[in-house]
């Protein structure tokens, strides 16, 4: 990733005691998916509040690439125009998944099982690093054709379409990305795709998919969970409400607990259990969190919403958080740790081996960024200790290595100290929030 110029976090003035409304960033989840299922799709769809980060428009790119008519209707609303996966063409040029993982793993599943389809898959530097195996060696077990450095370890993948066949595929990480992948991939077998996994994974893939009325079925026993999808399903076209991303409302929700006084209020935020773990943990922290379902927009929202209220200046309690947590909370951790540090006590975070193979080692560096702030904090094979009891953060200058969720972590952080502090490669945060910088500096 091309690195951006530094920037500057002042500390906050004395909080207002007034409620503050903050509006967070759409969901980028629901909107790669949206785009997906509605390029799959024949015909004409809408998404509504789309995020359109830097990740969701290399999504977009990919598959204007493949034939797919992709239009701006609004400054709110994505209209897109497919004839169908059956029409995808050969793109001339390579697909580019820019930074996201997302894009990658998922349009594998995908480009696969598209016959005698060619492609080239492609990301940047720090995307290049990241490992694609999990995702090919299972779709090879399907017929895909995918070779790359490494037996396919590694972006630039190229791909040449085949017709796959089911398989029943146990998976041995709780991956969103790696069973999405599988599923889509299943869209196109003739029969039944079997995909078992710890259980904990984001389902959103299952629950567009069951909306849709393709034929899948999803149980849970003894801590796994197993997606059985009959195909070949080809999904609908329609419309796509995407609401706020509970990993970009997190960080404000942080921030809400640790302001002396005052309260914040984030509406329309996705309440999909799967990806509010990090909610659980705050309301182990402190009982200054409230949340209130938003039923009169159940009917519109992709999945269901709440709105969630924070007061500030109460005292913050440790946590303790388990490998099995993980899944629901992973890109929340940053900020999570963060909030651990004020806590009046010591906490543990376990099972954080995923983190070292995001868009950084993010284990390392949070462990960093907490102790360039005055906060003692350890790594303990892939547990981070965290002592808490930080009153005075110190004012510090953070490289973020192009990592949205750090940088922000960062940013929230830097509004809590007494002098102003410095985030390298600080607009890499447009990946997942454009206006995050924009929003925090409404909040006094």
């Amino acid at each position: 990733m091309v690195a951006t110029p530094e920037r500057w976090i002042h500390a906050a003035a004395q909080p207002s005691s007034q409620e503050v409304t903050v509006i967070c960033g759409r969901d980028k989840s629901l909107t790669h998916r949206a785009v997906m299922f509605a390029s799959l799709a024949s015909g004409f769809s809408r998404i509504h509040q789309p995020l359109l980060g830097a990740d969701c428009l290399s999504t977009m790119d990919c598959f204007r690439a493949l034939g797919v008519r992709i239009e701006t209707l609004s400054p709110t609303c994505v209209g897109v125009i497919s004839r169908g996966f059956r029409s995808f063409q050969s793109p001339t040029r390579d697909l580019d998944c820019g930074n996201s993982g997302t894009t990658a793993r998922l349009m594998l599943g995908i480009l696969a099982a598209q016959k005698d389809l060619r492609c080239r898959l492609v990301g940047d530097e720090s995307l290049s690093q990241r490992p694609m195996r999990r995702v090919v060696d299972p779709l090879r077990k399907m017929g895909a054709e995918i070779q790359g450095a490494e037996q396919g370890n590694f972006l630039p993948l190229s791909i040449r379409g085949q017709l796959l066949h089911p398989e029943a595929i146990h998976v041995d990480k709780a991956s969103a990305q790696v069973k999405s992948a599988l599923i889509l991939a299943g869209l196109f077998c003739e029969g039944d795709t079997t995909v078992t996994l710890p259980t904990g994974s984001r389902d959103h893939s299952e629950k567009l998919l069951m909306r849709m009325g393709a034929q899948l079925q999803r149980t849970q026993r003894e801590g796994l969970e197993e997606i059985r999808i009959h195909g070949p399903f080809a999904p609908l076209a329609g419309e796509f409400h995407i609401p706020v991303d509970p990993s970009s409302a997190a960080f404000f929700a942080v921030l809400g607990l640790l302001r002396s006084q005052g309260v914040i209020n984030i509406p329309h935020v996705l309440s999909n259990p799967t990806r509010i773990g990090f909610l659980r943990v705050l309301q182990r922290m402190s009982g200054a969190l409230e949340t209130a379902e938003e039923s009169d927009l159940k009917q519109t929202m992709i999945e269901p919403v709440f709105r969630i209220r924070l007061r500030g200046g109460m005292a913050l309690h440790p946590t303790h958080i388990l490998p099995r947590d993980v899944p629901t909370l992973v890109d929340e951790i940053p900020i999570l740790a963060v909030a651990a540090a004020f806590a009046d006590g010591p906490s543990r975070f376990e099972g954080l081996e995923e983190l070292r193979v995001k868009e950084s080692d993010r284990l390392t560096k949070t462990a960093e960024l907490l102790s360039l702030a005055g906060a003692e904090v350890k790594i303990e094979g892939d547990a981070l200790l965290i002592a808490g009891g930080l009153r005075e953060v110190q004012a510090f200058r953070f490289d973020s290595v192009g990592d949205h969720r750090l940088a922000m972590a960062a940013a929230i952080l830097a509004r809590l100290a007494k002098k102003p502090c410095c985030i390298l490669d600080a607009e890499c945060v447009r990946v997942s929030f454009p206006d995050f910088y924009e929003v925090l500096d409404t909040i006094v």
